[in-house]
């Protein structure tokens, strides 16, 4: 019942986000909300708060990611068909932290795998959307899920 009630916040609070913007890859506006800290990705963030690299090649990551096809087996589920939120977002009364997913050989703070076949997954990830791409929403919330395992405050460099 836990997860089914997790799942059902993330899915309302992700799609809301994801339904402002038609093209994700130019939109910086997709936010999650944990705790007191609001966790927006930031394609173009020139010095982001968090990177996130995915890398399939890598034998340990910090987590790995598996894509379901149902919402009912995953842990956390995003999908955008809602209409037109009216108001910003990211806008948060805490700290807001700029989320960039970067190139497999540059550094990052999590390094996590994507995929449909991983047998040993930290996590299960739904995505129905046509503005947001499942390594998106992977990077997303392996990062909070990154930070909120361990028991870190997310602060700037």
């Amino acid at each position: 019942m836990e997860r089914f009630r997790q799942s059902l916040m993330l899915l309302v609070l992700l799609a809301v986000a994801a339904a402002i913007f038609p093209n994700f890859g130019s939109s910086p506006d997709l936010c999650f909300t944990a705790g007191s800290v609001t966790y927006q990705l930031a394609p173009n963030a020139d010095f982001p708060d968090f990177r996130v690299r995915i890398d399939n090649g890598m034998p340990n990551p910090d987590l790995r990611v598996r894509v379901v096809d149902s919402a009912e087996l995953a842990d956390f589920s995003l999908v955008d068909d809602v209409g037109t939120p009216t108001r910003n977002v990211c806008a948060t009364a805490g700290d807001l932290r700029t989320v960039k997913i970067v190139k497999p050989t540059d550094k990052s703070d999590v390094t996590i795998n994507v995929g449909r076949e991983i047998h040993e997954s930290d996590f299960t990830l739904f995505v129905h959307s046509n503005r947001v791409t499942h390594f998106d929403a992977a990077a997303l919330f392996a990062l909070v899920q990154h930070v909120q395992t361990n028991h870190r405050v997310a602060a700037y460099r």
